[in-house]
């Protein structure tokens, strides 16, 4: 027993045993049921591959000494390999180890590694506090270290965003490491620390620099050393050394992000105040956690985290600095802006917020040092603070009296009392061990809270181990159509998942197989390709996944160079491919096209910009399929292919004469018919793709009192329609009062959704084809349109009349232009198509470079389809960027023996730079250990 009381005076031992109880209670279902750490959204479309594919690189460079190459066919039309992979695997150290994993086991190391990211943020903070403060009984630094690691955040990020765990580990040492500089004049450990924050993610970094300049404020506020100047040139110094290390890929990450589809955005999505349900939310997400935190609060500390900021406020002056930083984030919450600015200027996301743990959890210790000094005023604020969060959680389940945050609340109520209880009897060693196993608890509460469905197969957002294996052995059975030259071919792979749903499900998979296909979502995407779908108005494209599926567009999947498509069998095919009954991959069959465009070849005619500009989007694209679109000409040629585009004549009411584009107008109404348009009859839309052009799109939103009627006034209208029905039964339940006050108590907590976007929905040949409007609430990809077009597919029953209903997702009004015009998709186009593919010069390829040669009569310009990028070279000087996103390169009359070479943009300086900061490290080592010799 004496042996036992020794070894657990250990506090890293004891921290390691309780760590292992909590991890068990957490995350042993999983592994019992098979289920993997893997989210069916972003942790399957993005994370897993990313990792794979990570692997063999490494094994690769490892014990091949092979290079990556720095652009890779593979990720969608074509991307730079270090820009798009720095934000997931290049700067993550704890990826490394899956260089000596086999490729089975990959996903036993995704799992394990969120495990080991969560001890190591534990161990990290232990570390810290007892520098911090050194004094306070070991028994303390066990709760305040369990409330740091497991909170709202951990409690979101471990199951969805993995690597969004290595800040836990690394903002601790910063601040600590910064302080040590401050005190001890030792500044080598900070330069290293810098490195790592810089190197580990540059989106990070960014908070964590800011986070840092506040401790340091507050260092000098403290200190009343303003004008140290010499302290302040040497923390410039060492901070100037850890930046330069880690530029080699911090710099060319820089300027991707700088040229990236994400860049340029409004600040807080316009958002001066956020939207009443965050606010009615934000007293809840004290102690509770939501399953989809609003803005990224993802809340969720335990009762004595919040019981120790109340008491830092309480007593103000003995905390003053704790307060401030306290102050700054209550009043950060509370506008948009702010979550923006900390968010790199974008949408207002407050992940900024993990960093709030580390001084909310050292105040805890400082708190339960001070058990004896609280006053009945503090137990009453605390009390207080309690009521207000349990009647948030309240309101937000829908004034429930079975809420699913009564655990929460009786954890609060009963970490109340045990420190009522601890501040009158201070020397039982059981009450301290109570509170430890409550707060223990409370943070495996926390934890799991939302995801205690992950093991129900029909409703996990997880996906099993099983399926993720088949998935991954799967990819290998894509194989591109060209073997031998596998960059002449693209393909377009369809969603994967089947019943799963997730965003951009499995986009990325295909990477680890010989393919290239289209798609990819990552979170750094070419701007230039982007600003093309944009105009082109492809409906699903968004920052994160610019081709998207390109709205199964036949002209454009054909101009891209999509020779072969696997699609589920609900997929709209575009009317160029033809079913190969002979291949199906994942329950995907193979259709291929006879008229895909090469990824080199010359147009036949030349249009200037300025005339492209003012194009609708099906003009535009009917106009890539056999011209060139070249900036600053003064004047150039017109498409013939564009003039064959026919226009549909349409109507809303039949009773009315038909015409080519008309103003749409529609407020939300009881109704049992569908709301529409009429495609008249028409034998010229024979042999076309039929595009729906919306334009000048205007949508106001409901209110809640709006909705409120609306929705009775369809509860009404459904009444009466089933009393005028004799055959059915007499509805006695009928109460439109009742049904008013049932509305309203589960719809209290919407108030301020008129922020949220909404869809837009048309059918066609019983096929259906939407639009999504993301909302200022949306941060990844709100982009605000007010014009787009929808592919409805292959024209049919173009002799008679027909009927498009047209369904809105949200009430409220909606205005509109519309008009449908046909693009040829048949022999019209597969023409063109052929002339293209008569033009196209051999090409070789070899590591980041194209090569061909082309003879032409007269100056003209090569239109290739490779995203257009600074990195990109011909014969020693950059091409132009044709077709809003492409590279073009310039053609003398006569011979042209052309060398296409691409170099990661900011590589070589990075390079240089890293280089010049290792020097400089060195030195400063070499003087440091002269002077201590």
């Amino acid at each position: 027993m004496t042996a036992l009381k020794r070894y657990l005076k250990n506090i890293y031992l004891l921290y390691s045993i309780l760590f292992l109880l909590v991890a068990v209670a957490v995350f042993v279902p999983y592994f019992v049921t098979g289920t993997s750490l893997i989210w069916q959204s972003d942790g399957i479309a993005q994370h897993f591959p990313a990792l794979v594919d990570w692997r063999v690189t490494l094994r690769q460079l490892l014990f091949d000494h092979i290079w990556p190459a720095q652009w890779q066919w593979r990720l969608g039309l074509g991307a730079d390999y270090l820009q798009t992979f720095s934000y997931y695997t290049l700067g993550d150290l704890f990826t490394y180890g899956v260089a000596f994993v086999s490729q089975d086991h990959v996903l036993v190391y995704y799992n394990f590694s969120v495990i080991v990211r969560l001890f190591l943020a534990g161990l990290s903070f232990l570390f810290v506090v007892r520098q911090f403060i050194p004094r306070a009984s070991h028994w303390s630094f066990i709760p305040a270290t369990f409330s740091y690691i497991f909170f709202g955040y951990t409690a979101f990020a471990a199951f969805e965003h993995p690597f969004f765990l290595n800040p836990l580990i690394i903002f601790p040492l910063l601040i600590w490491s910064l302080n040590r500089l401050l005190v001890t004049h030792k500044a080598f450990l900070f330069t290293i620390i810098v490195t790592w924050t810089l190197w580990n993610n540059f989106y990070f970094a960014f908070m964590m620099a800011l986070g840092a300049l506040v401790f340091w404020l507050g260092y000098l506020y403290t200190t009343r050393s303003w004008f140290n100047w010499k302290q302040h040139l040497r923390l410039l110094l060492a901070t100037s050394i850890g930046t330069l290390m880690p530029m080699v890929l911090l710099l060319p990450s820089l300027i991707s992000v700088l040229d990236s589809a994400r860049s340029g955005k409004t600040l807080a999505n316009g958002l001066i105040l956020y939207p009443a349900y965050y606010y009615f939310g934000l007293p809840g997400n004290l102690i509770a956690n939501f399953a989809t935190p609003d803005f990224w609060v993802t809340g969720g500390f335990s009762a004595l985290a919040i019981f120790a900021v109340i008491y830092a406020l309480r007593h103000w002056h003995e905390y003053k600095t704790f307060n401030w930083v306290f102050i700054l984030t209550g009043a950060g919450l509370l506008f948009p802006a702010f979550a923006g600015v900390l968010n790199g200027f974008s949408s207002p996301s407050n992940r900024w917020l993990f960093m709030i743990s580390l001084p909310v959890n050292l105040m805890m210790i400082h708190f339960l040092q001070h058990l004896r000094r609280l006053t009945l005023r503090d137990y009453t604020w605390f009390a207080i603070v309690g009521v207000i969060a349990s009647l948030s959680l309240f309101i937000m389940s829908d004034f429930s009296l079975n809420s699913r945050f009564s655990p929460m609340i009786a954890l609060y109520a009963i970490s109340l009392l045990l420190i009522w209880s601890l501040q009158h009897h201070p020397t039982q060693l059981g009450l301290k061990a109570l509170l430890i196993a409550v707060v223990l608890v409370n943070v495996t509460f926390i934890t799991n809270r939302n995801h205690t469905n992950n093991t129900n197969p029909a409703t996990s957002d997880m996906l099993s181990e099983q399926s993720i294996n088949k998935l991954l052995h799967g990819q290998r059975d894509y194989l591109p159509e060209n073997t031998a030259n596998p960059s002449f071919s693209r393909v377009y792979i369809d969603n994967q998942l089947g019943n799963a749903t997730g965003i951009a499900p499995t986009t990325n998979l295909p990477i680890l197989s010989q393919t290239n296909n289209i798609e990819s979502y990552w979170s750094i995407q070419n701007k230039a390709v982007n600003t093309m779908m944009q105009r082109l108005q492809i409906a699903g494209s968004s920052p994160n996944d610019i081709t998207s599926n390109l709205d199964n567009r036949n002209i454009l999947m054909n101009v891209l160079g999509v020779k072969t498509r696997y699609q589920n069998s609900s997929t709209m095919t575009p009317n160029s491919y033809e079913q190969n009954a002979n291949v199906s991959v994942n329950h995907q069959t193979a259709f291929t096209s006879s008229d895909s465009y090469p990824l080199v070849y010359l147009p036949k005619y030349t249009v200037a910009a300025k005339d492209y500009g003012p194009m609708t989007a099906t003009e535009k694209e009917a106009t890539l399929a056999d011209s060139v679109v070249v900036p600053g000409m003064r004047a150039g040629q017109s498409s013939a292919f564009a003039k064959q585009i026919v226009s549909g004549v349409i109507r809303t009411d039949q009773t009315k004469s038909g015409q080519t584009s008309l103003h749409y107008h529609y407020k939300t109404h009881a109704s049992l018919l569908p709301d529409g348009i009429f495609l008249m009859a028409n034998k010229q839309l024979r042999g076309t793709e039929l595009h729906l052009e919306i334009s000048n799109l205007r949508y106001t939103p409901a209110t809640f009192g709006q909705r409120q009627q609306n929705a009775l006034a369809a509860y009404q209208y459904s009444a009466t329609q089933n009393a005028r029905n004799m055959q059915s039964s007499p509805n006695i339940r009928y109460n439109p009062k009742a049904f008013t006050w049932n509305w309203t108590q589960h719809h209290f907590d919407t108030i301020g959704t008129e922020y949220a976007g909404y869809k837009l929905t048309a059918n066609y040949n019983d096929h259906d084809v939407s639009f999504s409007q993301t909302g200022q609430t949306n941060l990844s990809f709100y982009n605000p349109q007010t014009a787009v077009t929808l592919n409805l597919g292959q024209a049919t029953d173009y002799k008679n009349e027909q009927f498009i209903p047209l369904t809105f997702s949200r009430d409220g009004d909606y205005s509109f232009d519309v008009r449908i015009v046909g693009i040829p998709t048949d022999k019209r186009f597969s023409r063109v198509a052929r002339q293209i593919q008569r033009t196209a010069p051999k090409l070789r390829f070899k590591r980041n470079q194209v090569l061909t040669t082309i003879r032409v009569q007269s100056p003209r310009v090569l239109a290739t389809t490779i995203p257009y990028s600074t990195g990109w070279s011909t014969n020693g000087r950059h091409p132009v960027k044709i077709n809003d996103g492409f590279i073009g390169i310039p053609l003398k009359a006569g011979q042209n023996r052309l060398v296409l070479t691409y170099q990661t943009p900011g590589l070589t300086i990075g390079l240089w730079l890293s280089l010049l900061g290792v020097v400089l490290s060195g030195i400063a080592l070499i003087l440091r250990l002269i002077k201590h010799k």
